[in-house]
């Protein structure tokens, strides 16, 4: 078992982060946790409090990572609605090692609990509120950039990509339709180039 004091803390949190994602937080128990993460009960308490707040803190890192992604891939292009564009369709892969579930985590979050856990769902809503502004700040750009319409409110379109983008996903899990999932997110993005 790791040692609180040698342990990689970006490491366990990408390892807790995939088993949470994987499982959902109530069907995750503690010995899994311990398990994945090879350190001992105390070393994890003291490290990151209890499940509960080792939860938050393995979404908030979900988030960050997808931010940072999102925010390079923006970077990698000239025009930042393909950045976009990309990202989104990073989005929509089946199940993997690095992507336990087809569903987002903060998505699975909220699917998932009840006001019981009322912390982890304003978490988890502030989170999403946070990545439809960023979306909105991306479309706004690429308005500038002349890649869309400067007719469109930022905040609507922003908002109509959450919702396709969270019924794709759940689309494919429920499915496993890949084809027609990434067919429907194309045709998408050419109704909103096409006004």
């Amino acid at each position: 078992m790791a040692n609180i004091s040698k342990f990689d803390r970006e490491d366990v949190l990408v390892k807790a982060k995939n088993l949470f994602w994987q499982k959902g937080f109530l069907a995750t128990s503690t010995r899994e946790i311990q398990t994945t993460m090879d350190m001992r009960p105390g070393s994890i308490y003291a490290a990151f409090g209890s499940k509960a707040d080792l939860f938050h803190q393995t979404l908030i890192h979900y988030a960050q990572t997808s931010a940072r992604d999102l925010n390079d891939k923006v970077e990698q292009h000239e025009h930042a609605w393909e950045g976009l564009k990309q990202y989104l369709r990073g989005l929509i892969v089946p199940c993997c090692a690095e992507i336990p579930s087809e569903l987002c985590m903060v998505m699975r979050t909220l699917a998932e609990l009840d006001e019981s856990h009322q912390e982890t769902l304003d978490i988890a809503k502030d989170l999403l509120t946070k990545v439809e502004h960023r979306f909105a700040s991306i479309i706004e750009l690429a308005q500038q950039q002349g890649d869309l319409s400067a007719e469109f409110d930022k905040n609507k379109i922003a908002k109509k990509l959450q919702v396709h983008i969270i019924g794709l996903r759940s689309y494919l899990k429920a499915t496993g339709d890949t084809e027609t999932v990434n067919q429907q997110l194309e045709e998408f993005f050419t109704q909103l180039e096409a006004q």
